[in-house]
């Protein structure tokens, strides 16, 4: 084996979505366990944002952002048997590293799929549909049938939630900007609009409670949706968008976040027979890699019969990721995919509808 040289994307400290700039940079062999990809499209999170501005806890800069990426096998470590070069794997990767030409992860964390299915769906199952699918199927399951709240529906893992949650058989109620309301409905969700008296609209589609809420937002959203779950519900916290402004620190917003926060003794929860669940792709996947495994394998399986179909927000060439954060913290309707290998096509169309050419 031999090293590769590349090109990664790199934000040198903290700060705003200017800190991150392409630079060259080798690939090292991949240690034991280890594959080394060559990326051909990664995938743009929130976490990667939050990354970004420096509030993962233990993040050392300089830091590669990206969770997700797909490619192909460019060398295997000591001990690796069950993929070999060559093979096109979907992979997630340790919290960083997936904006780059290249990027080592464990085996435990590569799924083998496919040649011909595009690239730009496959990197949004990683992170979004595996975090929406483990809430659904291992967090918070809930019955055929059911009702289900979603807050930011419209979004990456939102709306993965709405989409998976449907084919599960539940009834999807889900908040969202007006300007994506009608295309909620269209999909079958019972939209609400999230600027608005949400709380009553929600409890007017659903006089006996929900089943489960699903909310990436936090502080005084999770208080108010706990109001809204019926006996037995559960609410199921994931993230807390609601501690950034237009995807940037804000000292205000993670107080006021603090501030409005659930609190709910065990006992309180008890007594009404009711659950409140916390769910960190960070921390749950690598406590789990057969778990993940499991499942990445069973949405790419559901993607292959086109059982579902990821939204795509926009493509970006890898050098344009600054523009990447920035239509993410705008509110993309979907997954932000950056390509990194040869595209088929880099004309992409952002959540207004103008057409952008990244090439």
């Amino acid at each position: 084996m031999v090293a590769s040289s590349g090109r990664a994307v790199v934000a040198r400290r903290r700060g705003g979505p200017e800190r991150l700039v392409l630079a060259d940079r080798e690939f090292a062999d991949p240690a034991p366990g280890g594959v080394r990809v060559a990326v051909q499209a990664a995938g743009v999170a929130y976490g990667d944002i939050l990354l970004r501005e420096g509030l993962v806890p233990r993040t050392e800069f300089p830091v590669t952002p990206g969770y997700d990426a797909v490619g192909i096998i460019e060398a295997v470590g000591e001990g690796v048997t069950e993929l070999v070069p060559g093979q096109r794997v979907v992979v997630r990767t340790a919290g960083h590293g997936g904006y780059a030409t290249h990027v080592e992860v464990s085996q435990d964390f590569a799924v083998a799929v496919p040649l011909d299915l595009d690239a730009a769906a496959l990197v949004a199952l990683p992170l979004n549909y595996v975090s929406a699918w483990q809430m659904l199927t291992r967090v918070a399951p809930a019955a055929p049938g059911g009702t289900v709240l979603v807050h930011g529906a419209a979004g990456g893992v939102g709306g993965a939630l709405a989409e998976l949650a449907q084919l599960r058989g539940l009834t999807v109620i889900g908040t969202a900007s007006a300007s994506r309301l009608e295309a909620l409905t269209a999909r079958g969700v019972r939209a609400v609009d999230r600027a608005g008296d949400w709380v009553r609209a929600v409890r007017a589609a659903a006089p006996d409670g929900v089943d489960t809420v699903f909310d990436g937002v936090g502080g005084a959203t999770s208080r108010r949706s706990f109001t809204l779950l019926g006996a037995g519900g559960h609410l199921v916290v994931y993230g807390i968008t609601a501690g950034l402004r237009r995807g940037r620190r804000s000292p205000l917003a993670l107080a006021g976040t603090a501030a409005g926060t659930l609190r709910q003794s065990a006992l309180g929860l008890f007594g009404k027979g009711l659950g409140v669940d916390g769910y960190m792709s960070a921390s749950y996947v690598p406590a789990h890699p057969d778990r993940f495994r499991e499942d990445l394998t069973e949405l790419a399986a559901l993607l292959n019969r086109r059982a579902i179909s990821p939204r795509i927000a926009a493509r970006l060439p890898l050098a344009q990721a600054a523009e990447a954060h920035r239509l993410l913290a705008d509110g993309a309707s979907g997954k932000i995919v950056l390509d990194v290998g040869d595209a088929e096509s880099r004309t992409i169309s952002t959540r207004d509808g103008a057409v952008v050419d990244g090439r």
